[in-house]
């Protein structure tokens, strides 16, 4: 069914190069990983099929993801079937904490510090991306910082590691040297952390989806593979963000950050599109014993908790 809204599904795919791995860890986070986090391949296939990608295109990129480590296979009869991998799964759940939470912690003022220089030559590249990967910066040689960062997070990384024991940690915070003027932690800021990259990108999202809302909003009428596509390709593109976004804290951004915009637009637009592509996961899944199974509490928990609509309940029963 042909709609105002189908326009949009293509603006979405010619906004940046989609790759199959990223299309499909997009599809396994946002409508798997609540659901048992394992599916048929061949309905894999055909969830990907209606974004325009054939089936080599899935099989080359789910490949990849299990070279990666993020999904295993199983083989029952002559199905297959793709399940999270623990390590896929907690890699998930910690993207979640970025994509779908609205608010973020307090700043308590501290910044923590990593130093490097006791970590040994090839361990020191990977301990550094992945650092990264928590919104960590090089602020010096061989040191590594972040205004807040979560200690379960630092801690799980070294352990992972096996980093613990040539890894130190410090807790610091900004002095009043009495200069008379403040610190000039918009200019650490801007040096050490890709502001302006960011910014662009949560301009063009805003762009990309706010003539999406006010069709929405005017009650356009939607077929759910077009609320799934529509709700998949949302999620995928502030994903990407979210996944270069250090998240700062408020207090060390610029006044007119576009960050809380892009987060506001993706969660009302997500509320109206999930419920109708509820219905397309419910029918198009499937997994060794039968259909997916509903999608659990924690699901609902998604921007601060996600409105109930009547057809929900049904999509589930």
């Amino acid at each position: 069914m042909e709609t105002r809204l189908s326009p949009l599904v293509q603006q979405a795919l010619d906004h940046e190069t989609v790759s199959g791995t990223s299309l499909i860890m997009s599809i396994f986070g946002d409508a798997i990983s609540h659901r048992g986090a394992c599916i048929s391949l061949a309905s894999l296939i055909d969830m990907v099929a209606d974004f325009g990608f054939n089936e080599r295109f899935v099989r080359t990129s789910v490949f990849r993801l299990g070279k990666d480590g993020w999904l295993s296979s199983e083989r029952i009869g002559r199905l297959s079937f793709y399940r999270m991998t623990e390590q896929g799964f907690r890699r998930l759940r910690e993207a979640e904490n970025r994509i779908y939470v609205m608010e973020q912690k307090p700043w308590d003022g501290y910044w923590d510090l990593v130093l490097l220089s006791s970590v040994e030559l090839e361990a020191k590249a990977q301990l550094k991306k992945e650092l990264g990967w928590l919104g960590c910066a090089a602020i010096a040689p061989n040191l590594m910082g972040f205004p807040g960062l979560e200690q379960r997070r630092l801690r799980q990384l070294l352990i992972d590691l096996d980093m613990g024991e040539q890894v130190v940690v410090f807790r610091a915070q900004t002095q009043d040297l009495g200069l008379g003027v403040a610190p000039p932690l918009s200019r650490m800021i801007s040096a050490n952390w890709p502001l302006d990259e960011i910014r662009q990108r949560y301009e063009e999202f805003l762009a990309l989806y706010r003539p999406m809302l006010g069709q929405l909003e005017d009650g356009e009428a939607l077929d759910p593979m077009l609320a799934f596509q529509l709700r998949i390709l949302l999620v995928h593109h502030y994903r990407r963000i979210q996944l270069r976004d250090p998240m700062l804290p408020a207090e060390l951004l610029p006044a007119d950050w576009p960050g809380m915009a892009a987060r506001t637009l993706c969660a009302n637009i997500y509320n109206l599109l999930y419920p109708t592509a509820e219905e397309y996961i419910w029918h198009k899944g499937r997994t060794a014993e039968g259909p997916l199974p509903p999608a659990d509490a924690a699901f609902y928990q998604r921007f601060g908790g996600l409105r109930r609509h009547a057809q929900t309940a049904d999509v589930s029963a």
